[in-house]
């Protein structure tokens, strides 16, 4: 089982291609200490210089995923410890109050991968290493959680005089995953274009969009309960 991330060696030395589409962004990362508690809440702001994420962690803790442009990222890569926390508390409203960092930031290019498959004799692909979309939904890490899931299941069922590493079993779970990894990678490379587009006029209708979804209590709740899993 592959599960090294989007530069899988192992999938590059099972000689499985894929296709790249880069975002010119940067994922900014790190994690924090908070004056005020989380609350267990997660929280995401779409602004002008990107998407910014407060992930919570246990205790006062959060980890946050700035996807920006390239520059951007690197203007924020470049200051200290010190501006670097005010500049992530100032953009998330100070929700949290003030900000103390605990791992250095880092940042890493941001791209829409699609694998033709995801099983090779004896190998199965699953998480970065079978697909990557853009964090801005915030899913990626459900799509790999699914492809253990299913993979585990399939080696589950695989009858006693079968090979676990028959290519043709593993195209199972290969079937299984299609419909759903397709679905999100279209849906979160719509979303990502959608949300780049400048421009008040743009900024109203994805505000719009947002907020007749919050408002439609059945769409709401489709979304959570897949989110949970």
């Amino acid at each position: 089982m592959a599960a090294d991330g989007a530069d899988s060696w192992t999938r590059a030395a099972a000689g499985i291609d894929v296709s790249f589409k880069p975002y010119e962004q940067h994922g900014v990362v790190a994690n924090f200490a908070t004056e005020r508690p989380h609350r267990e809440v997660a929280c995401q702001w779409f602004r002008d210089d990107g998407v910014l994420a407060y992930l919570p962690l246990p205790g006062n803790l959060i980890s946050i995923v700035w996807s920006t442009p390239a520059d951007h990222a690197a203007e924020l890569l470049a200051l200290s410890p010190e501006l670097f926390c005010d500049r992530v508390a100032d953009a998330g409203g100070r929700r949290l109050g003030a900000l103390s960092l605990v791992t250095p930031p880092a940042g890493f290019p941001l791209r829409l991968m699609r694998a033709p498959r995801m099983v090779a004799p004896r190998l199965a692909l699953i998480g970065d290493a079978a697909h990557a979309i853009h964090p801005l939904s915030g899913h990626g890490i459900n799509l790999g959680y699914q492809d253990a899931r299913v993979l585990a299941e399939t080696l589950m069922a695989l009858p006693a005089h079968i090979d676990c590493g028959d290519l043709n079993w593993l195209r199972r779970f290969e079937r299984a995953r299609k419909e759903e990894v397709v679905a999100l990678q279209s849906v979160t490379d719509g979303l990502q274009r959608l949300f780049s587009l400048p421009g008040q006029p743009f900024s109203l209708l994805r505000n719009a969009g947002l907020n007749f979804t919050h408002r439609l209590p059945v769409v709401k709740d489709l979304l959570v309960r897949y989110a949970m899993g």
